[in-house]
């Protein structure tokens, strides 16, 4: 949903009100469990303020405490206490839910809980229940145990590419999902990304989702531009018909975000930030990131091409971006997980390096341990460089002996046991040079897929395949093996290279 800095937000008494349709806890079979082990929860005395409504029962879900508010409503921590298990209740405003007007938004709730819960993805936050209590609608959750990309990015600065593009390509596929079953976003940005404790990104908030159905009568959007600025298409801008790559261009410029650390276009006004969507080409991430590979930076550059026909799919973004994490798939800080592509991460900090202990403690307790557990543990504290290096001396030493071995000449035939086998061979039969093979002579005869004879070759120097890395001199036997329908002839080396070619080895 998109919630303007100055909606109406959930006032003192709009609290009040919630509380008291609600029921107390008389226990529900056992302490609440944590969202993160499982494990009994310990009571948060770290929280600023006590919601009226914290630790009482709504249905058979106990709230446990708040998660995030906006002009809609509410989203809270809960425990489900027939699944035992912990879930995110959106809860909408009551007054919202009021009067001709709130009939829209209540439908506008639920369609974002219906297009969420049609969809069984691992890259899309799953909906359990769509309820009403006394009046008050909410919506039953998965629970996402990690934080959105507009957190950890603002947590921890700008992503590296190992890190950003698995998270993206989970999001790209999670799309590509939703447009197969006709459905647009519309509101792609980091906060609606959430990012799980091992790395896995999925789509939340499909507040303002399009469903294509032509007798849809909230299809309002439509004729409105809607979304966050930032990260809103040119086209929702000129509020034209809109097509699955609106998202495409959202995620594009998420993408931007996360590498860069900055939205791809910033102004201090609102009406500053959409012209730049409008007639303004997406900056460069090479100048953030020089070392970013050409490949992610040209697709970046076609996510948020102006023309939606030109942007890629959903599907061909997630392929490109799995490519660009493959190379970075030995990062012993991202590793692959179970249950999608991503790599796994630790999103909450630094691992904890060292452990406080008593003075002498450890040394007492070393002492009593057998000597084979000592070794290994004097082994997994020997450094991984010093390991990598002994390895490459055992390498050097075992290709040196097999050298010494193999330089030794090849042993001298029997020239008697071929005489009597073969009495009436020649002298020279049964032996044969064992140095290096003559080589053969190049090749000559023009293949009939060649240029050579089919094109004009005037003022050419050089020439080239326009696949291929190299030129080559137009005199050059291995040129012939050039297709014609490759062909591209230079006048000059400069030519070539400024065409992008190197010069044949």
């Amino acid at each position: 949903m998109d919630e303007s800095k100055h909606s109406p937000q959930f006032s003192p008494d709009d609290q009040k009100a919630f509380a008291e349709t609600l029921a107390t806890n008389h226990g529900s079979g056992g302490k609440p469990l944590s969202s993160d082990t499982g494990m009994p929860a310990v009571s948060d005395r770290t929280a600023t303020k006590a919601q009226p409504w914290v630790g009482k029962v709504m249905g058979h879900f106990k709230l446990l405490r708040l998660i995030g508010e906006g002009a809609m409503g509410l989203v809270i921590q809960a425990e489900d206490t027939h699944l035992k298990r912990i879930v995110a209740l959106k809860v909408l405003r009551k007054k919202l839910s009021e009067g001709e007007k709130g009939k829209d938004a209540v439908e506008q709730f639920l369609r974002e809980a219906r297009a969420a819960a049609s969809i069984e993805h691992p890259n899309i936050v799953r909906v359990y229940e769509i309820n009403q209590h006394a009046g008050w609608w909410y919506i039953a959750m998965e629970m996402v145990s990690g934080n959105s990309l507009q957190e950890i990015v603002k947590a921890a600065g700008a992503l590296p590419v190992s890190r950003a593009c698995p998270i993206i390509a989970d999001a790209a596929i999670g799309l590509q999902i939703a447009h197969e079953l006709g459905m647009i976003h519309r509101d792609i940005k980091p906060s609606n990304i959430l990012v799980t404790r091992n790395g896995h990104g999925k789509i939340s908030d499909f507040g303002l989702v399009r469903v294509d159905d032509p007798n849809d009568p909230f299809d309002t959007y439509a004729q409105q531009s809607i979304g966050t600025p930032h990260y809103m298409a040119p086209e929702v801008i000129r509020r034209e018909p809109l097509t699955p790559a609106v998202d495409i261009y959202s995620l594009g410029a998420t993408l931007y975000y996360v590498l860069a650390g900055r939205p791809p276009f910033a102004g201090g006004k609102m009406e500053e930030i959409l012209r730049q969507h409008l007639h303004s080409e997406p900056p460069d991430i090479l100048q953030y990131m020089p070392n970013c590979s050409p490949e992610l930076a040209s697709l970046i550059q076609r996510m948020m091409a102006k023309e939606p026909g030109v942007r890629p799919s959903a599907g061909e973004v997630a392929a490109i971006l799995h490519a660009e994490s493959i190379t970075f798939s030995s990062d012993p800080q991202a590793t692959g997980g179970p249950g999608g592509s991503t790599l796994a991460m630790d999103w909450q900090g630094v691992l904890q390096k060292t452990r406080t202990t008593i003075p002498g403690q450890l040394t007492h307790t070393s002492l009593k341990l057998p000597a084979q557990t000592r070794f290994r543990r004097l082994l997994s504290k020997i450094s991984i460089v010093w390991r990598i290096v002994i390895v490459l001396i055992l390498i050097l030493v075992i290709g040196s002996m097999i050298i010494i071995l193999s330089s030794e000449g090849t042993p001298k035939q029997n020239r008697r046991a071929v005489e009597k086998l073969f009495p009436d061979a020649p002298e020279s039969f049964g032996t044969r040079n064992t140095g290096i093979p003559p080589t053969p002579e190049p090749l000559t005869e023009v293949p009939g897929f060649s240029w050579k004879g089919k094109v004009d070759t005037s003022g050419v120097e050089f020439v080239a395949s326009q696949s291929g890395r190299y030129f080559y001199s137009i005199e050059d036997r291995r040129a012939i093996l050039i297709r014609a329908d490759q062909y591209r002839g230079y006048t000059s080396e400069d030519e070539a290279i400024k065409d992008g070619k190197q010069p044949a080895p």
